[in-house]
């Protein structure tokens, strides 16, 4: 034992070994029904109408389900609803929930759960930044805008303890898809009350579904243990241990020793040692990685300055940049997505991009404009690429980089007024609005301060259209007004999930939506 911690002192730093030695807590016993993983960070919060970012998803999906999920083919089907009705008119759904569906505390899941989840969510003191999901369904809108306050105006209701009716105002292609997305989980209104805003903590968290939170120690680990009433079979894993391990190379190390048997997210030089090995996987992922102009309130509500942005920056040596799977991107929206255009792109020409800085007005020696990104090795590599591409081809010298920690930078872009971001986004339910949503004025996501009535009205009917090619034409159509007219965001790269998987990890999958399923895992 002596040997091995001089070894693993030899290898690693003492942070690092600290994280690897707290791996030795696990009982030898139980290994062969542990699943140990990272976490990039540690979650921004754990109340599902409030998160909003990638870290939070291994733990909301696999603590908590929906009325609905997705298949493998990426098509909705009954989860927590046993059945989903929809009427000939297309605006009303009936979801009638499964028999026996228990919360982990035993109490019975009711169809009242899922109403008062979506009245908070739609509650303005919640401040839910996915609350707009619920605007097609009648009066949510205006409830959530304090234009009435009587609830009992918004379309939805509890028929009885199984059955919720939800009234639309007009057809929504995707619906069936948001009911089985985090935001529109249900809630236990009994512990929210009681509990205040401890009613997310370990110990206290009562969830429906395969798994509990058993603890989270910030900075080090979250713990996830098996609901021992959850409702359908599960796979061998009684225990998954999240280790927080900002660090991709310290990761990668612990990956290699056995401390865990999944790792994502990959620095560059890491990604390079990581593909030859034989536990590396790819999965294909709807997501996208974009530049973000703050359109208004900043240096870069001048258009013509975002044309020339956009113009100046070469985006075809990213990949390469990255040893990654990314391909250079068109469109915000994805590959395989209704709404994708290879061809839709503003083209790197440098000429162009000086015409428009000179016509903008702006001094490129003297105009400072702050860049901002999350404290990881790529987007650190992203935004100094990008910083140099503008100095080379713009002139613009005060370029000025910031990069802040998972939870800082969240609170950073949604309370800040920097005029660019390096952002990503992935699919939260597989269709083109999911990403089309983000720019549409007044919603909480809206990051730029977008807003164009054209764009909105172009989303608005891409919703309640059924037919795959009026689709696609209304959101390529909203596309070229917010990336070629307006130059709002710069897409920059797309990419598939690259992950490592201890051969002795069986049913181990990654969907397109970047989510994966501890119940599935043997």
């Amino acid at each position: 034992m002596i040997a091995l911690f001089y070894s693993l002192l030899y290898r690693f730093s003492m942070k690092q070994l600290l994280i690897i030695l707290s791996l030795f807590a696990i009982s030898a016993s139980s290994q062969a029904s542990v699943f140990k993983f990272r976490l990039l960070s540690d979650p921004t919060t754990l109340d599902w109408h409030i998160a909003s970012t990638s870290v939070e998803t291994p733990i909301l999906m696999n603590i908590m389900e929906g009325l609905t999920e997705v298949d493998q083919a990426l098509k909705p089907k009954g989860c927590l609803a046993e059945k989903v009705s929809m009427s000939k008119d297309q605006k009303t759904y009936t979801f009638v929930l499964r028999k026996g569906v228990k919360w982990s505390d035993g109490v019975p899941l009711k169809a009242q759960d899922f109403i008062e989840s979506w009245k908070r969510l739609l509650t303005p003191a919640t401040a839910a930044p996915y609350a707009y999901l619920l605007y097609d369904v009648v009066g949510a809108e205006d409830f959530n805008k304090s234009k009435t306050t009587d609830f009992s105006k918004v379309g939805m209701i509890a028929k009885d303890d199984s059955t919720i009716v939800v009234t639309l105002k007009k057809p929504v292609a995707y619906f069936q898809y948001l009911t089985g997305f985090w935001p529109l989980f249900p809630i236990r209104k009994d512990l929210i009350a009681s509990l205040g805003n401890q009613w997310t903590k370990a110990g206290k968290l009562v969830t429906v579904g395969p798994y509990m939170l058993d603890s989270y120690q910030v900075q080090t680990k979250v713990i996830m243990k098996k609901n021992p009433h959850y409702w359908r079979k599960s796979g061998s894993v009684t225990e998954a241990v999240g280790l927080i391990i900002k660090d991709s190379a310290t990761a990668l190390n612990v990956f290699k020793t056995g401390g865990i048997q999944m790792m994502q997210d990959f620095s560059p030089d890491d990604l390079k040692m990581a593909r030859p090995m034989p536990e590396f996987k790819t999965f294909p992922y709807l997501k996208t990685y974009y530049l973000a102009f703050r359109v208004k309130g900043s240096v870069l509500e001048n258009k013509d300055l975002r044309l020339a942005i956009a113009h100046a920056i070469d985006r075809k040596p990213i990949p390469s940049i990255l040893n990654g799977s990314q391909k250079m991107a068109s469109t915000i929206i994805p590959p395989k997505v209704a709404g994708y255009d290879a061809k839709l792109a503003l083209p790197f020409d440098v000429a162009k991009a000086k015409e428009y800085l000179k016509k903008s007005g702006i001094d490129p020696a003297h105009e400072k404009i702050e860049f901002i990104a999350r404290n990881s090795e790529r987007p650190k590599i992203i935004t100094q690429y990008i910083q140099s591409e503008l100095k080379k081809n713009l002139g613009l010298l005060n370029v000025q980089i910031s990069l802040f920690d998972h939870k800082v930078f969240r609170n950073q872009i949604t309370s800040g007024n920097f005029p660019m971001m390096l952002m990503v986004w992935a699919a939260d339910y597989p269709d083109g609005d999911s990403f089309m949503g983000l720019f549409e004025s007044n919603t909480g996501n809206n990051l730029t301060h977008y807003s164009d009535t054209k764009f909105d009205e172009d989303i608005n009917k891409g919703r309640e259209d059924w037919n795959s090619l009026k689709r696609e034409k209304l959101y390529k159509e909203a596309q070229t007004i917010l990336q070629i007219k307006d130059a709002a965001i710069l897409p920059l790269y797309y990419e598939e999930n690259e992950v490592l998987v201890s051969k002795e990890v069986k049913g181990f999958a990654v969907n397109p939506i970047g989510y994966y399923f501890l119940k599935d895992i043997e």
